[in-house]
């Protein structure tokens, strides 16, 4: 598999964040709904496995937003935490758009680099 350095711009940011603390909080919910349900709260333990992914989405988004300027310091000082691996496709439409893409913002294609040796 191939290895890149990616810089995610602010909107990628805060998108991946959104999903993985939905995904966190969702897979996380029933342990915090279980100490509910002990406590004979049944529908406040409903209520919590309910809002739980909603919930982490709002917070990814807001811990993407306050910290993409902490994740833009740290991966343009460090190769490894910007380093990735896996499959990648281009999803442009045709070689005019992607023209246009990289024209109109060169930081995409300037801050993604192939590092590897396939």
């Amino acid at each position: 598999m191939s290895r890149y350095l990616v810089q995610l711009n602010f909107v990628s940011f805060v998108k991946f964040n959104s999903v993985a603390f939905c995904c966190a909080n969702t897979l996380l919910s029933p342990f915090n709904a279980l100490l509910y349900f002990q406590s004979d709260d049944v529908a406040t333990g409903f209520l919590v496995l309910f809002l739980a992914p909603f919930a982490g989405l709002l917070f990814g988004a807001l811990i993407g937003i306050l910290g993409f300027p902490l994740y833009k310091f740290l991966i343009s000082r460090s190769q490894s935490l910007a380093a990735v691996s896996g499959r990648f496709q281009d999803i442009s439409d045709d070689a005019a758009d992607r023209d246009a893409q990289i024209a109109t913002e060169p930081t995409v294609d300037a801050d993604f680099k192939n590092i590897s040796k396939d």
